[in-house]
Order: C-alpha cells, then structure tokens, then sequence
C-alpha cells in the first residue's frame, strides 16, 4: 500500500483527511461554487499532498463535488435547480418521518445527545460563527434521523444532507432573529420527541424545514 494512503491504527488514511478538507472547503464556500482551481493551488490552500489529493478528487468527482476539466484544472460543481428540488423534496418527504419515527424508538442516551446539540447551539448564538452554528445545526438533524432507528433512511439523508450544504444560502445564523427562531424551531422537534408525541414530532420537522427553506432558499422553495 502507497505510504501516502495507508492507514495508522486510529487514524483517516491520508486520503480520507485530504477528502474531508477539500468537502469541508466546498460546503462552507472556501473554494468558490463554478470556480476552477489547480491541484497545485489546493494542495497550498488546505496543506494536502499530490498523492491523497488526486484520489481524493476522484472520489469526489464520482460523489458529484468537483469536474476534471483537461488542461484547466478541477471545477467546483455547480448545484442544477433540479438536483436542487431533488435535495429539498428528500428532505420535506423523510425528515419529518425520521422525527416521527423518533418520538417512537429514541432511546434516553439519543435524548440527552440531542440536548447537548442543543444547548451548544443556544450558546453559540452570540458568537454568530456560521461555520461551528451549522455543524451543530446538522447534527441535530442526524442525531433526529439516527433515533429513527432505519439504516437505510439514515444512510439515504446523511448525505443529502451534505449536499444540501452545497447550495444552501448561509446567512442564517449571521442575522440574531433568525437564528433564535431556527433554536426554537429546533427546540420544539425536541419536545416532541422526549414527549413520545408521534404527530407533533413529525408537524414540528415538516414546519422547521419549511421555515428554512423560505429563509435561506426562497428561488427554490416556492409552495
């Protein structure tokens, strides 16, 4: 095995870090959505070695992140408005369903999980760092998705919600009024669920959802 990707007990390979920063760097707008970059400029950019970069990319390429484009370099890739619609459908469709789910099977370590996701997200409010505020966001929703208990959904979601990242306006948690009504919205899925209330559950995912798009996705959500 090439040293450049083999793996240390414990440890991501050389390829899965280079993999991580350069998704890392799309989805939170480093790199430029239908910007063209060198290997050479992203390897001094996130520290990464030619090796892991050049599988990495082609992991990437096939997981719809970037284009080869001969001669130019790598292509950031654009979101189309269809596979736009098709993330956001997936998500008003099987989220809600998760938090029904939820409110059936969590179990109280799962709660606990989503309550520490949430006070993070409270205190970090004033700080206004999007970055840290969304990665907390998100792992609520997984952690509402993994408490459904269904691999296949969880499997499924985990990356339409990277995706979703790809295009995503992110300006919530910049803007103090937003970012206290996402906090609640989120606060109310988690009632529902420690409450063991299926309906409510799924009706506060479906709103919370519904609410962002509006927020931050207006060209696409349009009902």
């Amino acid at each position: 095995m090439d040293i450049e990707n083999r793996k240390t007990e414990g440890r991501q390979t050389y390829k899965e870090q280079a993999y991580q920063k350069i998704k890392d760097a799309i989805l939170f707008n480093r790199f430029r959505i239908g910007a063209i970059y060198s290997q050479e400029s992203i390897c001094k950019e996130l520290g990464i070695s030619k090796t892991p970069l050049r599988e990495a990319l082609l992991e990437l390429q096939t997981d719809g992140y970037v284009t080869f484009c001969r001669g130019r370099g790598v292509l950031i890739q654009p979101v189309s408005y269809e596979k736009a619609r098709d993330i956001l459908e997936s998500r008003i469709m099987m989220e809600p369903l998760c938090a029904q789910l939820a409110a059936q099977r969590v179990t109280e370590e799962e709660l606990a999980a989503m309550q520490k996701l949430l006070t993070s997200l409270q205190e970090g409010l004033p700080s206004e760092d999007g970055q840290r505020l969304y990665r907390i966001d998100h792992g609520f929703h997984r952690a509402v998705i993994r408490a459904a208990h269904n691999e296949m959904f969880y499997r499924f979601l985990d990356v339409v919600l990277d995706h979703y990242l790809r295009f995503e306006v992110k300006s919530v948690y910049n803007n103090s009024i937003d970012a206290r009504k996402v906090y609640q919205e989120h606060q109310k899925v988690y009632d529902a669920i420690a409450g063991r209330n299926e309906k409510k559950a799924f009706k506060a995912m479906e709103t919370h959802l519904k609410n962002s798009f509006a927020r931050t996705l207006p060209e696409y959500w349009k009902k």
